[in-house]
This record gives structure tokens, sequence and C-alpha cells, in this order.
């Protein structure tokens, strides 16, 4: 039987005759012409073939009976009678080759000569004999097959069935080709199966139908392809159909249905004894039975719902030991198809029930919590066993999901008074999760209304139901936001969630850990932002706006990968590093970036990536070896569907040295204000030890004229000691003043190298032998401005700074040279400085400055040696008194390595007067005094002060009015102007200072002598004192033999 029945050989042996054939014209002498076609088949020429004859060429062998010669005679004899021949021959060509030919040979009416014309069939019977072997390997193929395969004509016949198709139906193929469906099936089937072998030849094309048979007590389903078959001419002459046995696979997906519709569909209290129920039926069992312990002890187990032959029973409880259910709780599933009486014997409800099946499934809660099982029992053998396992995993897990249901409801109930009101009425979806499994707990009603659900709904619902279900916003993605909120993170993150009509919203959400009634559990607030999500997509859909802005940004811009690779640059970054786009793209950041800074970058993209956006400054290199500084912020993007990091990079080259330049200039201000305060501070200090000072000089001076002082050689030691002592007490306060420009001497041109000279004579013989003093002063170093005196204390101090700072052993250098800075820096006033000046210099071989000290040297008090054997004034004098002179003071040191200091003052220009030797600013002694006599009128509101004045007043014969502030001197004064002789009066003081009392008397009696004391002489300008009528202004501490010079004079003019 073919495998494909259907006469395929008429067709190419119409297409060969269609072919030219071989045309001959035979006269009585052979082949008087002949076509190219002739020539062709016999392979020779025309004029080889002219006067033979075509069967010249006959092979020795033919297929019919008989001599080939008579049989050929007869033939032509017949077609000259006028009977036209048609029959197949084998001819040879001139090459010795066979050819299977059809000739046909006709004698024209009225014509002599015989036309003959021959087709080449040799390619024929070559095609039908691979036919013929292709058939026969296709019907092998077709009856191995495990599909069912048949065709039928298009009137319905069977043309051919495989052994599969008899195998199933029990028609042997002899017995089903030839016949209709008509004849084989039941008049419905075989309708069926015609309508749709109808539709087939209809349509033209292959259609799948699932087909339902009964074939004897069972109904089988079948999936079958038909499709239709044509022949070469493009007719159609059969449908051929593949049909595969699908009831094993109906059988489970029917199952499978009715399980997930009845578990979809049970609610509310009574949904477990409910799906027990729709469990038995859709196993076709007797018996089905959910169960739980029935105490904390886990032995024992009561049935949470029970159902016998359809109907459900009350509960039962039974130990588990011994029982086959003890082997599946907190296990796994079990199943004995049959024989379960013989394995558990002792089972009594087994052997009443008369169970011969049994098959169970673990229930466990979400966290692997062992709950109890769900099982059938069956009175036959139990089949399908791998189709019952499936069945009952769905609904062991609806019912495990139903008892945790319950277990959490009741945990809720307890805690709903606390915070449902306003848990209810929050303007932001609020949900609750479980803490170890992320199951949706509790919703409010906000919840509810923005995801279409009822609560009772949503707590039944999982994050994946609720999600868009595209990564990131799958269900694995929001458990992994859940275990960083459990972590004790706090994430913010948006999130694409699905409505229950099916729309798309983004959310923001927001995630934390919380206690509520005694269980920890995770809230999510969420709040919808599908607006500003949508304007964000239209914002990503604007590429070429997105484009103009990248590229006109004037900060450098980066767009980075979630592989950590470059995907775009914009030009300013380009050129920031110097380099090509084409360089720049796809590369890891190597070329720009730092190998020390690497890891800080690669942190920084990483936390964008993960949504916190950060900010930091480092250094790139340029694509020339050179670095910039920069600063980078990173913020997260979407670019094209994907996470992607966005880099804003500044070139903070320029700003970071005006950085460097403002935190210089700053802590110059702070140190120029420290200085000023210290200044401010010392002055009031000075100020107080004057007035102190004053006292114990006046009175020393007054206990030294005392007879009893002058006669007793001891007494006179002791008071000039303590005038020594008063005079060192002198000097530190002047110092002091000195230090906080309350003292200003008198500047003048000042040769600096006799300054140095001078100063060098003077220290020599003062210092021990073993350190070595040296000078160097050349000449035509110009001339300074200032006080000679106050330049001689700034080169002792330094000098004696020297002197310890070499413990008297070593060298010490004064220098003199001309000094010109640029970009300098003081040390002591933290100022920048440039210019010409005259440097003084003082080396020493010394043990050097700690770099902590040099920070603190020049404030006031501040010492490094011990307790009595420095002041602490000495640096802070020499910055007061060169400062006051414009100049600056620059320390070179370091510990171990000695010091040099060089006092910069400013050089005075060519033309200057000419210079002074240190020496001539010194005063001359006063000659002595002569009597006094006259009214003072003297205004001091410090009693000590007071008092010794009055007394040394009167003591040189002076009449003494004492007022303690300015106003009662004045009162005194203006109720008798012409009583006094000289007005002498302190500055500071309550009610009217002394140049504001000296300016009242003034107009009362220009002609009255004023004197005035102040220990802030700087403060008063020479205009002032004249406008006032001032004559002179003492210092304090005053030194009483100057006073008593002043008040001679005063009182001779008057």
């Amino acid at each position: 039987m073919s495998a494909l029945p259907r006469d395929t050989a008429a067709a190419p042996a119409a297409s060969a005759l269609r072919a030219e054939p071989a045309r001959f014209e035979l006269g009585s002498t052979g082949i008087e012409t002949c076509n190219d076609a002739a020539c062709a088949l016999l392979g020779c020429t025309r004029a080889e073939l002219l006067g033979r004859s075509p069967f010249d060429f006959s092979a020795p062998l033919q297929d019919e009976d008989g001599d080939p010669a008579a049989l050929l005679a007869a033939r032509l004899a017949a077609t000259r009678a006028g009977l036209a021949q048609s029959f197949q021959w084998r001819l040879q060509d001139a090459g010795g080759h066979d050819i299977e030919t059809l000739i046909r040979t006709e004698l024209p009416a009225g014509g002599t000569r015989l036309q003959v014309r021959v087709w080449n069939l040799t390619g024929l019977w070559d095609a039908e004999r691979s036919l013929r072997e292709t058939e026969m390997r296709l019907q092998q193929v077709l009856d191995h097959a495990s599909a069912i395969v048949f065709a039928k004509d298009p009137a319905g016949r069977y043309l051919f069935v495989n052994r599969p198709f008899a195998r199933i139906s029990g028609w042997t193929p002899d017995h089903a080709v030839g016949r209709t469906d008509a004849d084989l099936f039941p008049p419905d089937i075989a309708e069926r199966f015609r309508r749709n072998d109808r539709r087939v030849l209809e349509e033209g094309q292959a259609i799948e139908f699932e087909e339902t048979v009964r074939i004897g007590n069972e109904t089988r389903v079948f999936l079958a392809q038909k499709f239709p078959l044509y022949d070469p001419d493009g007719s159609c002459y059969a449908v051929c159909g593949v049909a595969s046995d699908i009831t094993g696979r109906k059988r489970v997906e029917d199952t499978l249905r009715r399980a997930a519709l009845a578990v979809s569909g049970a609610e509310g209290a009574d949904a477990v004894k409910r799906l027990t129920g729709e469990l038995a039926a859709i196993l076709g069992t007797e018996v089905a039975f959910a169960a739980a312990f029935a105490d904390g002890t886990r032995t024992r187990m009561h049935t949470l719902a029970l159902w016998i032959d359809g109907t459900p029973c009350g509960e039962v409880e039974y130990a588990l030991a011994g029982t086959p259910c003890e082997r599946v709780v907190g296990r796994d599933f079990l199943c004995f198809p049959s024989g379960i009486r013989e394995q558990f014997h002792g089972d009594d409800m087994f052997a009443a029930l008369g169970i011969e099946g049994y098959a169970a499934y673990p229930l466990s809660a979400s966290n692997g919590e062992a709950l109890g099982l769900v099982a059938v029992l069956t009175r036959s053998r139990l089949p399908w066993p791998e189709l019952t396992e499936a069945v009952l995993k769905i609904f062991a897990t609806r019912i495990a999901a139903e008892l945790e249901h319950a277990r959490t409801e009741a945990a809720l109930q307890a805690s709903e008074a606390s915070y449902r009101a306003i848990f209810d009425e929050c303007e932001v979806a609020i949900f609750i999760h479980d803490y170890d499994t992320g199951a949706i707990v509790d919703v409010n009603p906000r919840a509810c209304s923005n995801y279409g659900y009822s609560r009772e709904e949503m707590r039944r619902l999982t994050v994946d139901e609720l999600s868009s279900g595209v990564p990131p916003y799958t269900c694995a993605d929001a458990l992994q936001w859940i275990e960083r909120a459990r972590a004790g993170e706090r994430p913010r993150f948006e999130w694409h969630r699905r409505s229950r009509d099916g729309s798309l919203h983004w959310d923001e959400v927001y995630l934390k850990r919380a206690v509520i009634a005694g269980t920890p559990r995770i809230l999510a607030f969420t709040r919808e932002i599908t607006e500003h999500k949508l304007a964000e997509q239209s914002l990503r859909a604007s590429e070429a706006q997105y484009r103009a802005v990248f590229n006109a940004s004037v900060d450098g811009l980066v767009l980075w990968s979630p592989e950590h690779r470059v995907v775009d640059a914009n030009p300013a970054f380009l050129a920031m590093l110097g380099c090509s786009r084409e360089d720049m793209l796809g590369g890891d950041g190597s070329c720009f970036v730092p190998c020390e800074a690497r890891a800080r970058e690669a942190g920084l993209l990483a936390a964008a990536l993960a949504g916190r956006p950060g900010q930091t400054e480092g250094r790139y290199r340029r694509a020339d070896g050179s670095s910039i500084d920069i600063e980078v912020r990173a913020v997260p993007i979407r670019h094209r569907g994907q996470d992607h990091v966005l880099a804003v990079v500044r070139d903070i080259t320029e700003r970071r040295r005006a950085e460097a330049e403002r935190v210089q200039l700053e802590a110059q201000l702070r140190q120029a204000q420290k200085m000023e305060a210290i200044g401010h501070l010392t002055g009031g200090i000075a100020h107080d030890f004057n007035n102190i000072l004053t006292g114990v000089t006046g009175y020393l001076v007054l206990v030294g004229e005392r007879p009893a002082a002058l006669a007793d050689e001891r007494i006179g030691r002791y008071l000039g000691q303590a005038q020594l002592a008063c005079q060192r007490a002198r000097d530190l306060i002047q110092q002091m003043l000195t230090f906080s420009r309350g003292q200003r001497g008198t500047p003048q041109p000042l040769d600096p190298a006799a300054l140095v000279r001078e100063t060098a004579g003077m220290l020599r013989p003062t210092l021990p032998a073993t350190l070595a003093l040296t000078t160097a002063e050349p000449a035509g170093v110009s001339p300074v401005l200032i006080d000679p005196i106050q330049a001689e204390q700034v080169l002792l101090n330094l000098c004696i700074n020297a002197r310890d700072a070499t413990a008297g052993n070593g060298h010490v250098h004064l220098t003199v040279a001309p000094a010109q800075l640029h970009d300098g820096f003081c040390t002591s006033c933290r100022q920048p400085l440039s210019g010409t000046f005259v440097e003084i210099g003082v080396s020493d071989s010394g043990c050097g400055i700690a770099p902590e000290v040099l920070d603190r040297m020049f404030e006031p008090f501040f010492t490094t040696k011990e307790v009595g054997k420095g002041s602490g004034m000495g640096l802070a004098t020499v910055h007061g008194i060169v400062h006051d002179h414009g100049g600056h003071v620059l320390v070179e040191s370091a510990p171990g390595r000695g010091t040099r200091f060089r006092v910069l003052l400013p050089a005075l220009d060519a033309g200057a007067a000419a210079p002074r030797g240190a020496d001539a600013g010194r005063a001359a002694r006063a000659p002595a005094p002569a009597a006094l006599s006259g009214h003072v009128l003297l205004a001091e509101d410090e009693t000590i002060v007071a008092s010794f004045l009055c007394e040394l007043l009167e003591h040189w014969g002076l009449e003494v009015t004492l007022a303690s502030d300015g106003l009662s001197a004045y009162r005194r004064f203006a109720a008798d102007p012409f009583a006094f002789d000289v007005l002498l009066t302190d500055q500071t003081m309550p009610g009217a200072t002394g140049v504001e009392l000296a300016g009242r008397v003034h107009a009362l009696r220009p002609q009255l002598p004023v004197i005035v004391c102040t220990g802030h002489a700087e403060q008063l300008t020479e205009a002032t004192l004249r406008g006032h009528g001032i004559r002179a202004l003492l210092r304090k501490p005053l030194d009483p033999a100057a006073l008593r010079a002043r008040l001679a004079e005063c009182l001779a003019g008057a």
C-alpha cells in the first residue's frame, strides 16, 4: 500500500510529453529530414542521420517479448497502412547509452513519407523508481510513529492509515482504506470529522482540532493537526491528519482547573470545610480531611474538616503516632495507591471504612512551621498519584494560607484599638507586612481605594499580584526591599504597581520596621506619583532636548552604565580632560580616574545606582598627564529604560586655590584680631599697674627723703633695691604698653649699622665667654625711621632670647643688609609682604623652635622658659615696636638647627635726614630741683595715687587741694578761679576726663598751667593739648623728678 496513495506517474509522463519531441521524416531511402531535437537525442549531426532509419539506433534488448526487428517491422507496416502507432521503445545514442522513449508513427493523408516523433522518457522511469523507494521508507516511519497519521480523499474516503490508527481504533488498514468516517464511527462523531475535513479543504491551510472519540467503554481526546495535500498541478487531492492522544493531559488540565477554581472561590469562616469537600469531589475519593495539632504537645491531631461519601462529618481527634499522618506532618507528600490497611493494620478508621488508598500533603506556614496535613482516602486503588500530589499541594497551600490568615486575624484584633482610628483615617496608603514572609497582613482604606480591592481581598493577595511584574518591580525585588527594612534601613523608592482594573500606576514607597501589638512588622507607606512619573517619561522621550542640554552644559557631564562604563560624555567634560569622545566611551574611567581614587569613584556610582545621590571631591588626570581638582555629584537617572548614573563634574582647581588663599587670609585675620585683643588686654593691665606703681614709687621717694633713711645706711640700701625693683616693673609696663601700642616712641632716621655696633658693644661684657657674638655691618645700608631707644630694645630682646636658646654656649650673629622681598609672609602678624626693606638679623646656633611654639611665641606672657626666668613680653614687645614702625618679623627655625630672626624695616629714601646713632635719643640728666611754692588743684580718682601725690606735693612745699573726680575739681575751681596756681589732673576719671576738665578751666582762666598724667599718651595729639590749654603731659607711672621739673616750670611761668 502506497504511503501517499496517488497516481503520480501520470504527472511526470505528461510533463515529458509536453516537451519538444525529436522529429523524423522517413522516405524510401531512410531519414530525409530531422529537427535539432533529433540530433540531440541520438548524439549525431544531421548529416550523419540523413539516409538512415531512426530504428538503426534500437537497443538490442526491449521490454516486449519477441524479435525486436520483427516487432518494429510490423508497426511500420501498420503505419504505412494508415494505422498510427504509439509504443515504448529503447534506443541507443551514438555513445551507446540506452534511451527510454515513447515513439509515435503516422502517415499523413496523401503523403508518402512517414512522420516519426520520439519523446525521451529516461528521467521518468528513474523518478518512478525513486518514488517507490521513498514511499516505502515513509510507510515504515509512519507505521512506527507514536501519533496517528491518516489521509482522506475529498469525498472522505480513507486513502491511508498507519499502524497506531489501527491499534487505537481496532480497524486494520485494509479494512479502513476506502471507507469513510460514517462507515467506521458513530454518526455524531463521523459528522464532526467530516465537518472539520471540509473546513480544511475550504480554507486550504493547516488547522488544529480537538476531536473526541469513544473507543469501547473509554472516551479519548485527540489533538489533530489536519492539512491539505496537493498534486504537482496545485490541485488538492487529500486531507492528511496527524493526531496525538491528549486524554491524560486533558484530565490533568481539567482537574487542575477545577482545583484552581475551588481554592480561589473558597472564602469566609467555613473556607477550610468547603475546600476539603471540593478536594474529595475533584479527585473522586470517598474520604477527605484536613487536620491540625490538637494542643501544644503536637502529639494529637484534630480534624478541621472531614468529608465521607460526600457528606461533612463532625470533628475527630486522634493520636498522631503510628499513623501514616505521622510521616506527613512537617515532612513531605506521602502516597499509598493501595494496601494502606496492610501497612497500618492498627488503624481502626481504615478498617471501618474499608480504605485501600491513601495520599496526604503537609500544611506548612509561610515561615516553614508545621501546621498539620490534608489527606484523601479511597476504597479502591488510588489512580494517578502524580496528579493527586499536584492537587493536594494546591489545596494544602490554600488551607495553610487560611490557617495563617486566621492566626494573623487574631493577632490583628488584639492591637486593633491602639492604631485602627489613625490607620483608617490616614490619607496615605499604608500596608502592614508580615516581618518574616512579607505577606500582606493589613491595609488601610486609602490603600483599598487606590488599588480597587476590599480589605479582605488585599490580605489574600501577594505583593506579586499588586506589582507590574516587570523587573525591577517583581515579587523578588519587593522582598529585597523588605529585607533591607528588616535590616534596620528605611528605604524610600519608586514602585510600579497594578490596580484591580489592570491599570498600572507609579507609587513612592517608604518602608520602616515597627512593632505592633508586640509583633514585629514591616510598614509600607505609599503615595501615588503617576503624574510625576509620566512627566519624567515625557522628559526622557525628548532625546533631542536632552542632548542639547547635555552638550550645552558648562559643567562636565558623564553618563555611567550599571556596569560602571562610560555611556556618554559632553563636550565640556572632554575639554576639561583634553581627550576625544571615542577615547572615553565604553571605558571604565581608568584613563582619567587615578588608581587611588577608583574605589571611591566606584562606591559613589554604586550608591547612586542604589538610589542614593552623592558628592565628592578629588583629582582627575588629563590626557596630557596633568591633574585638575574636581567636584563630582552623582545622581541616579533612568536612561532608555535602565538605571544609569549621571555624574556632574566641575573643575574646582581655581576655587580650591581661592579657598586656600581665603583660609590663609582668615588665619591672618584671626592672628591679627587675637594680637589686637591681647594688646587691649595688656594695655588695660598696664594702666592699672601704672597707678599702683606710681604710689609705690612715690612713697619710696618720700621715705628716702626722711632723715631716718638718710642716717641709716641699711635703710638706704633697702630703698635702693626697692627702687630697682620699681624700675624693672616700670620697664615691664613700658614693654606691655609698647606691645599694646599704648606707648609710641619718637621715630627718627637711624643708622642700622650703628645700632648693631653699639648694641653688640653693650652686650659683649654681659655675655659668657663661651658664647661668641659676631656682627656684619656692610657700608651703604639705607637708614630706617624708628625710635632709637625702642630699636635698641628690639635688638636687646632678640639677643637675650638667642643667649638663652644657646644656653650660653655657641654663636650669635648680628647682621644688617638691604632686603628686597616678593610674596613674603610675616611670622608674627601673618600678613603677606613685599617691597624694599632694611633687614636686621639675629641668628643663633641654639636648639631651634618647635612649629607649635612658632604659632604662639609673639603672644604676650607666652614663654617656654622656667617660672621666674622670663616675663613672656620680650617677643610681644618686638612685635609691637616693629609693626608700629611699619615693619615685619620673619623667623626661620627648625628644632636642633638654630634660629634666625629677620627684622624688616622700611628703608628711607636717599634724601632723608642724616641718621643718628642709637645714643642720640637718650635724654640729658635734669639739673638739681629748686624749692617750690604755690597752690595746686589735684584731680585724681585713685586713692593710693591721690594720697601719695598730696604728701609728695606738700613735702615739696606746695599747698594742695584734692578733688576725687573731674566734676568736683571743676566746681572747686569755678568757685574761685584765681585761688590756684597749677591744675594737676589724671586723664581717666569719672564724671569728666582730664582733657575735658582742662578745657573747662581754660575757658574760665586761659593762663592757668595744666599738667595731665596718663598711661595712654598716644591718644592725645598736640592739637588736643594746645586746644585745651595743657602745658605738659606726663606718662604713668609718674617719675617724681620729672613731675617736680614740670611743676617748677609751670610755677615759674605763673
